[in-house]
């Protein structure tokens, strides 16, 4: 697992949770990663629990584009990305018992993960590729002028 924590956020794992799951051997904590894209490419998929209403995650788009599939909540921009059943899936927010299932339903098969993951690459080509972004950019720009 890795990434930063956030204290003062209600929603955030503790700290003190995540020391637990170590000590525990649940999970093996990196902490903050300067090379992310290695991280994801040494990863079979990626998981994003969070609950916090933002845009696209980058994270997503990072694996996706790298050809991970992902099991992450509908909150936020996830669902713009995250086919549910194409190039991962979507989960209701805050349902554990699915998150896990998704995850444990992906490490079971491998096969289904890898079709997954390319569909994700292939998403992120249709949808997300420089030039696809610059056009609809420029469209949004010369409809406001």
């Amino acid at each position: 697992m890795a990434g930063i924590t956030v204290a003062d956020d209600k929603d955030a794992i503790k700290d003190s949770v995540i020391e637990k799951w170590v000590e525990n051997g649940w999970i093996e904590w990196l902490g903050k990663s300067d090379d992310v894209a290695r991280l994801i490419s040494g990863a079979n998929l990626v998981v994003l629990p969070s609950v916090y209403n933002e845009g696209i995650p980058r994270i997503l788009l990072e694996s996706c584009a790298i050809g991970r599939a992902c099991v992450c909540y509908d909150s936020g921009g996830c669902g713009s990305l995250v086919i549910d059943g194409e190039n991962g899936f979507l989960v209701s927010k805050h349902d554990i018992d699915s998150l896990a299932e998704r995850i444990g339903y992906l490490l079971q098969y491998p096969s289904t993960r890898i079709k997954m993951g390319r569909r994700g690459t292939e998403i992120i080509s249709e949808k997300f590729s420089s030039e696809i972004v610059i056009a609809s950019t420029l469209a949004a720009y010369k409809e406001l002028i």
